[in-house]
């Protein structure tokens, strides 16, 4: 009886191993990817979406076709007459639209949201991060309030501010969340206000602890200004509560808006903890060196889902692309009798790159801060060829 691997979401920790099933399967293994959207959308990309640089297929990985093209489009079909690589019957790759609500340590199962069972040798998690809920959210009539994840939000939250601009009417945006994501949000907003010809655009920016809080000062100063110099208003404070078109703050005031974007943090799904696994506070699956579960050796993971135990690390995209290899590599030396290999990229002295949404970026490495046209051209370097690194496969036969 062939192996079973079970990729659970298509998230950027999986795209290694999407992009060369052919492994798996000529080493007789069947591959499910389970994942609610046929596309993955890039995160690095995505305020580049809000503000209109990049068109929403610039962005998307094609998942569904990954997996078919793999399977040479015969999805779900048994093994043909022709599907043997020396003497060894060729696996087989279907891809699953849903999400996975529960696992089955015990039984080696999946439980999806609509009640169905999947079987699994090994199990992979690469279902990202969900937004935090910090306070209540109520949206009122006439405004819409987006969570910063799922990236689709994003276009979503353009299309929105789009049509208030289109009628005349006013747009008031506000951001809350001080990190990178709220401020490439709030950049973004700035550019597309900018795009659409707003000549006095009204963002607002509630940031708890300030803006870019442990970077460097200068990366600070220079996103402060980029902000400020286009009209956006600054805020510090925590708020306390979204109701009725305004966020209000702990400590009295708030804020009014017609479009609202919460870049709050985000967290593993609650995927782990109902399924009684190991995890750490926030709710990641914990992981060892070999990104396996230590209580349950057959399930694997990467990126903002899991929690790595050696070394904790931040929630950034660029650990779940360091990971992609490596994940990869164990889900198919785990599944042959192989020995795993460790994951030892955890430095972060990587090179983040912040889009402002005016055709300029600022640039961190370590200690090196730099601001400017050039550094957003290499950021749309770097992305654009990141997409192309994993085009779908082309038809096995």
């Amino acid at each position: 009886m062939r192996k079973r691997l079970v990729l659970a979401g298509g998230g950027h920790a999986h795209l290694f191993t999407l992009s060369r099933l052919g492994a798996f399967l000529g080493a007789g293994i069947d591959v499910v990817c389970v994942a609610p959207s046929p596309f993955l959308s890039y995160s690095g990309m995505g305020p580049g979406m809000l503000s209109g640089r990049y068109a929403p297929q610039e962005l998307r990985f094609d998942v569904e076709s990954m997996v078919k093209n793999a399977s040479g489009g015969q999805e779900g079909r048994g093994p043909s007459r022709t599907s043997r690589e020396g003497g060894r019957e060729r696996g087989q790759a279907a891809f699953v639209s849903g999400s996975v609500a529960r696992i089955d340590g015990e039984a080696k199962t999946l439980v999806l949201s609509d009640g169905r069972e999947i079987g699994y040798d090994a199990a992979s998690f690469g279902v990202g991060s969900v937004a935090a809920p910090l306070f209540p959210v109520e949206a009122a009539p006439g405004t819409s309030v987006y969570p910063v994840k799922p990236i689709e939000n994003l276009l979503a939250a353009r299309r929105a501010i789009e049509s208030r601009a289109e009628a005349g009417e006013p747009v008031q945006v506000l951001v809350v969340g001080g990190g990178a994501s709220a401020f490439e949000v709030a950049g973004n907003a700035l550019g597309l206000l900018a795009g659409l010809g707003v000549k006095t655009p009204l963002v607002t920016v509630v940031a708890g602890r300030g803006l870019l809080c442990g970077w460097p000062a200068r990366a600070r100063r220079l996103a402060i200004a980029s902000l400020t110099r286009r009209g956006a208003r600054l805020v510090s404070g925590r708020v306390a509560r979204i109701a009725g078109g305004r966020a209000e703050l702990a400590g009295g005031g708030g804020a009014r808006f017609d479009v609202c974007f919460l870049a709050t943090g985000t967290q593993p799904p609650p995927l782990f903890a109902q399924s009684g696994l190991a995890l750490d506070a926030g709710g990641g699956l914990t992981v060892n060196a070999f990104l396996q579960s230590p209580l349950f050796p057959e399930l694997f993971g990467g990126g903002d889902c899991i929690h790595f135990a050696p070394h904790p690390l931040p929630r950034a995209g660029v650990y779940a692309v360091r990971q992609g290899p490596l994940l990869f590599a164990n889900l198919l030396a785990y599944l042959t009798g192989q020995e795993l290999t460790p994951f030892r990229k955890t430095g972060t002295r990587y090179l983040a790159l912040l889009n402002c949404g005016d055709g300029r970026a600022i640039l961190r490495k370590g200690p090196l801060v730099l601001s400017g046209r050039f550094c957003m051209a290499l950021k749309d370097w770097i992305d654009r060829r990141f997409m192309r690194s994993f085009p779908p496969p082309a038809p096995s036969r």
